[in-house]
């Protein structure tokens, strides 16, 4: 390689490792990174309740990445929202510390709660999304696990009493897409949260007596694959 090309090639390099360095320093998001970090997941663990009835997916939670059949009015898909059935009544809370941007009716007649760093809607949007009973308005300061809604019931192929609710991280552009919310966890919940959502999987299985629900060997559990998912 001959000097001069040698040198360039190192110069960038250089401030390519000083950038990374100083955004690591100064706490500043790294661009193509959502800004918040998730302190909740929506819905508490203690909110699961095991039932016998026939859920839609033999699941009472959805991961980010899985596989959704087509139905009638929809085509196939893999799920950009983690999905949770949990019974109706059911708090939903924020999942982050942030500015409440938009309250809008979603098809299904419920709502989307979502939250930005600053109120306004920017390329990151944090959602609780199939909700209803909004307890907020947009431009409320909510902090992570602040009830903001209860679980609806848009999900009609959940058993009696129990509604569905979704929580995304949207990045906006010309092709929305959404990215796994459990790869982006703040650090005072991350280990405890894995723990818990393997512990989920693992006595779920158990009580259904089929060990093939859940994959509990992911590193990041939750999330089926970490690419993004468009829509």
């Amino acid at each position: 390689m001959p000097l001069k090309v040698f040198a360039g090639v190192s110069t960038v390099l250089v401030i390519g490792a000083i950038t990374f360095s100083l955004f690591r320093q100064s706490n500043i998001p790294h661009p193509d990174e959502p800004p918040l970090k998730l302190k909740g997941i929506g819905v508490e663990f203690s909110d699961f309740e095991f039932i016998k009835e026939k859920l839609q997916f033999g699941k009472l939670f959805m991961e980010y990445g899985f596989y959704i059949p087509a139905g009638n009015d929809n085509p196939a898909k893999n799920n950009p929202q983690p999905t949770f059935v949990v019974p109706l009544g059911t708090p939903v809370r924020s999942t982050v510390d942030g500015i409440v941007a938009a309250i809008p009716v979603l098809w299904s007649g419920d709502f989307s709660v979502q939250v930005t760093a600053d109120g306004k809607m920017q390329k990151w949007v944090y959602e609780t999304e199939h909700l209803i009973n909004p307890k907020v308005k947009v431009g409320d300061k909510v902090t992570a696990g602040q009830i903001v809604g209860e679980v609806s019931d848009f999900n009609h192929g959940a058993p009696a009493g129990f509604g569905s609710v979704e929580i995304g991280i949207l990045k906006g552009g010309q092709k929305p897409e959404h990215v796994c919310p459990f790869a982006y966890l703040d650090d005072s919940i991350r280990e405890e949260t894995f723990t818990n959502l393997r512990n989920l999987f693992k006595s779920w299985e158990e009580y259904m007596g089929d060990q093939s629900l859940y994959d509990e060997s992911l590193a990041i559990p939750g999330c089926l694959t970490l690419d993004p998912i468009e829509g």
